[in-house]
């Protein structure tokens, strides 16, 4: 499948999947504010603290000739504050106060999810859009459930906004709709109002 190959992420990762994540929901990013990709990437990478050997997480990255072109970010238990010590003030001086708390609204948003006993929950997955159609979703998809199935774990949600066509990559992995969701304040910070919960749940032998 031209040369793509999945892999546990490494911290040398961390920079590439940033890009990544900026360039696949750079509509959720750029919402509202003015300010570059490469500005929002400077502000994650200095928020975020996403570790190799956090046991909290199950982390994928697919690869193409040694880039990244695919993640997968599977939370599997409450986390403490990993992202503590951000330097919000220079933040702030550099990028405005008002751009600063945008994002963290946006951040905070996106990744409220609550977990239920046994449940892991993907917190992102993405494709670099040049490299879709290719399958490496379903493979990013199929990783994780080997990690979290052998950690036996029983069931595999997520979080997909109304108009996201993926889906339907979803639906066809197993996933089904358990709850949907209306959230005026997602709807101005994130542009999606409409959101739906999926699951797949798994029964141990």
């Amino acid at each position: 499948m031209d040369n793509i190959y999945i892999e546990k992420y490494q911290n040398t990762d961390f920079r590439d999947v940033i890009a990544l994540l900026v360039q696949s929901f750079e509509s959720k990013f750029c919402r509202h504010q003015k300010l570059s990709n490469n500005d929002i990437e400077n502000i994650l990478y200095a928020s975020w603290h996403l570790k190799s050997d956090d046991p909290a997480y199950l982390h994928f990255v697919a690869k193409q000739n040694e880039k990244v072109v695919g993640v997968i970010l599977i939370r599997c238990r409450k986390t403490e504050n990993a992202n503590k010590n951000i330097p919000i003030i220079s933040l702030c001086r550099r990028y405005g106060v008002y751009n600063v708390i945008m994002m963290y609204t946006k951040m905070a948003l996106l990744e409220g999810h609550k977990l239920n006993e046994g449940e892991c929950y993907i917190e992102h997955i993405a494709v670099n859009g040049t490299c879709r159609g290719k399958g490496i979703g379903i493979l990013l998809l199929q990783q994780g459930e080997q990690a979290l199935l052998h950690r036996g774990y029983t069931s595999y949600t997520l979080a997909v906004a109304g108009g996201n066509p993926a889906k339907h990559l979803y639906c066809r992995f197993g996933f089904e709709d358990i709850k949907r969701t209306k959230s005026r304040l997602k709807g101005y910070f994130l542009g999606e109002s409409q959101w739906t919960i999926m699951k797949k749940v798994y029964k141990h032998v």
